[in-house]
Formats: C-alpha cells, structure tokens, sequence
C-alpha cells in the first residue's frame, strides 16, 4: 500500500469527516431558510363557527343574529425593502455555510495528515523490528563465538557476558515488536484496516519558507469566513429595527361573515409598512454584542495566524536540519561497520575483548534505529509543512479529495470515494 492509497482509504472511512459534513448541510440549510424570508409567500387562511354582531348602520340596526359564518382567504405576500436586514442576514448565514465548508476540508486534511503520521510510525516501527532481529541474530554469533573460545581457553565470563547482552538484544527486539503493534492499531483506527506491506513515501521537497502560504491554511480560511460573517451580523443588527415594506394582495370568499348575512367577497392589493419606533434599549444593546463578536473574531484570526507561524516555522527549522542529521549519522554507521569487522578479527586473534565488540555492534544498531527515527521526522515535517499550507491532500491524493464527494443537500455526486 501506498500513502496516497491510505490517504484515500482514510477519507472513506474516518466517520469524524461525516460529522463536519453534517455541521456544512445544516448550516447551508439555515441559509435557505434565511434567504425564503426575501421571497414570496403565500398561504391559505379558512374558518368557519357561529357569529354575533350588533351594528347600527344609517339609522338601520343591521346583524344582531346568531349566524354561521365561514370564510376563505388567498393571501400572498412580499417582502419590498427591509434596509438591508433580511439581504444582510442572508450573507452572514453563506459567510457561516462557507466558514463550516472550510473546516469539513481541514478535517479532511487533519485526517489525512494523521494517516501520514501513522502510517510512517509503521514503516519506521518494521524497519526497526527488522534491524533487532539483526542485532539479535549479531549476538548470538558472538554468544557462540565466545562459547567456543571458552571451551578452548577455559573463560566463562566472556560467555556469561555475551549471553546477558543476547538477552538483552532480545528485550529490544521485543520492545520494537510492541510499538509496531501499536502504531498499526492507530493506522487501523484511520484507514479500517490492519496496514499491509507499505511502500516508504517520498519526502516532500521545499526550497525555501516563503514558499509556504499559510493563508491558504484551511483553518484560517473558515475563521476568515467567521470574521466576514460576524462584520455582516452588525450590519444586520443596525438594520433590524428599521422600517419594513411589504407587497400584500389578498382574495376572500365568504358568507355571513362577522354575523352580518350574507355573501362577502373581496379582493385587495395594498403596500403595508411597520417601523418599531421605541425598543427599550434593544437595538443599541444588539449593535454593542455585535461588536464585540467582530472584535472578538478579528483576534481569534489574529491568533490562529500566530500559531499558524510559530508551529509552520519550527517544522520548517526541523525539516531543514533533519536531512543533514541523516548524512552524519548514516556516515557514522558506515564508521562503525567497518571498525564491527576489525574488532572481530582481533577478537578472533585475542588482541581484543569480548566487550568491545558487543559494545560496537550496539552502538551500530542503535545507529540503525536512529537513522530510522530521523527519516520518519524528516518526512512527518514535510508532511505537516503541507498541512500549514493546506496543500496536503492536493499533493498527494489530488485536488479533487479536498471536498466530500456528496453535494451540499447530501445526494451523492457522480465522484465516489473508492
């Protein structure tokens, strides 16, 4: 299995990026229903029951009976100008909708990239299972090695030596095995399956950290879209209290109505207005709130830029100096091998201890398995560099995967995940 293969699998499986998704339908539904207010309404009206009226109309008492009286209203109606309330309104709901748009796809990339961190903790935990079994099987050559000197020179100590270091080695290798098992337990959590044999990614190349644009960061996008949306709140509140106008048309059919016998019909299409003139306070205390949420995302925005450079630039430090700790270090191993072959020869020869090889042959392995640590954190600052950037995905499934493949009501598209 590949990363981008496990990336794939990870973004059908992980049901944390369902959840997001869910959070990006309602709040697209919200603004559905906050856009119907800007268009036609109609609705049916009908009643019917007993009525009363006493009514003196040109000298003439007109009604005083007991009538049934019934009736059937047509009416539609139009929303003509609210200074900006209800179109106002409608944006902040698309600002929030694009805000919970924005933090589906940094799930999906914080998920994709925890299916890297994971799936690199395996190849690196094999690797290293792979090179204690080497260590293991090195002393136990040396275990047999100082048991045949001891039976030709008589020195059981070497032999004792050996023996507590190949069960040490032993220990290590057990060790490894454990962490393996772990870190294929969180790869299953991510991808839902136990990881297959894995091919070692390619680490991402940068040339330099001006070519990480944190602002494409989906993360700070959604807050951008919460800072645009909180602005446009305030324009909403400082429009609510204003005059609105509405378009009214209205058709009746009746028949003693109000206790007044008789058919009554009628039609009408009239401009209606309300304006609250006093409100106690309220409109100037919805302004303060909304205020202080736009002062309040304008400094979340502010901090998660800050946090966005401090973490970007420690990977970027880490990045640059992990390549040059793996030189050294494999150039030290390459040392440490060819001073393995020598002291065995003088082992061999008795001009060296027992010791000395077992302590090369540690350090050699101990080398391995550092080597192993610094190229697995090498790539994971990659990793997390395309993270920063919100690149991740794109450079390693393809654009397409940074958006859930169902459409905003939630019908599948033609794109499906494998």
């Amino acid at each position: 299995m590949t990363l981008p293969q496990a990336i794939i699998r990870a973004l059908s499986f992980d049901p944390t990026i369902a959840q997001t998704f869910a959070d990006v339908i309602q709040a697209d539904g919200f603004a559905k229903s906050v856009r119907s207010d800007m268009r036609p309404h109609l609705s049916f009206e009908a009643s019917a029951g007993g009525a009363y009226r006493d009514r003196v109309l040109g000298g003439a008492n007109v009604g005083n009976d007991l009538l049934f009286s019934r009736t059937t209203s047509l009416v539609g109606r139009q929303l003509l100008w609210s200074n900006g309330y209800f179109s106002n309104r409608y944006k902040d709901a698309q600002e929030r909708t694009q805000a919970k748009l924005m933090l589906d796809r940094d799930q999906r990339e914080s998920t994709a990239l925890a299916t890297v961190h994971h799936f690199l903790d395996v190849v690196r935990g094999r690797a290293q299972v792979a090179l204690a079994k080497v260590n293991v099987e090195e002393h136990r050559k040396v275990l047999e090695l100082a048991k045949s000197r001891a039976q030709a020179a008589g020195n059981q100590a070497d032999v004792e030596l050996a023996s507590a270091r190949t069960k040490l080695a032993e220990a290590l290798l057990r060790e490894r095995e454990l962490d393996v098992l772990l870190s294929e337990s969180h790869f299953q959590r991510y991808v839902g399956i136990k990881p297959p044999a894995l091919i070692p990614p390619k680490v991402p190349h940068f040339t330099s950290y001006a070519n990480i644009n944190l602002q494409n960061n989906w993360h700070y996008k959604a807050v951008e879209h919460q800072h645009a949306a909180a602005m446009l709140e305030e324009k909403t509140m400082r429009a609510k209290y204003g005059p609105r106008v509405y378009l009214e048309g209205r058709g009746d059919v009746g028949n003693n109505v109000d206790g007044i016998q008789g058919r009554n019909n009628g039609a009408s299409l009239m401009v209606t207005a309300s304006w609250s003139i006093f409100d106690g306070g309220q409109r100037k205390a919805d302004i303060q709130q909304a205020n202080a949420d736009v002062q309040r995302q304008q400094a979340i925005l502010d901090e998660t830029l800050t946090i966005l450079q401090h973490d970007s630039q420690s990977r970027w430090d880490d990045y640059r100096t992990r390549s040059e700790h793996i030189s050294i270090l494999k150039k030290y191993h390459e040392n440490l091998v060819k001073t393995i072959d020598l002291y065995r020869q003088q082992f061999e020869l008795g001009t060296r201890p027992l010791l000395s090889i077992l302590d090369i042959q540690s350090e050699a392995t101990g080398a391995k398995i550092r080597i192993a640590d610094e190229e697995r954190d090498w790539a994971d600052s990659g990793y997390h560099l395309l993270y920063f950037s919100g690149q991740l995905i794109p450079r390693t499934v393809g654009e397409g995967y940074t958006s859930t493949p169902r459409a905003v009501d939630g019908s599948a598209t033609s794109k499906q995940l494998p």
